[in-house]
């Protein structure tokens, strides 16, 4: 039996885990359909509950700046919208870019309740 076997292809993604930074298509934007990059807030059994990563330009009353940059492979300021929410499925995560710190992860915690 012959395998195909692609290390870096699709079918070895991992899955998304909490907190992460992906970038994936979602349904936020003016069309319903926007390809940006998303927090990972948690999963259930209906998809993946994500939050939009905006500019800091944008940046709103419940919005989260993210303090480590690099770490969330982000290339400038920018902002986590905690104020929407929306559910995708696996299908939906492109690429993964990087993961928030635990100071980034408690505030956004804190500005949900």
């Amino acid at each position: 039996m012959k395998v195909n076997y692609k290390p870096t292809g699709t079918s070895r993604m991992g899955a998304p885990k909490q907190w992460e930074v992906w970038l994936a298509d979602t349904p936020f934007g003016e069309t319903g359909k926007k390809r940006c990059a998303v927090v990972v807030a948690k999963r259930t059994p209906a998809g993946y509950t994500i939050h939009e990563v905006i500019p800091m330009s944008l940046k709103g009353g419940k919005d989260v700046a993210i303090s480590d940059l690099i770490r969330a492979g982000q290339d400038r300021p920018a902002a986590v919208r905690t104020g929407t929410s929306a559910v995708i499925q696996n299908s939906a995560f492109v690429q993964k870019m990087g993961s928030l710190t635990e100071a980034d992860i408690s505030k956004i915690i804190t500005s949900k309740q």
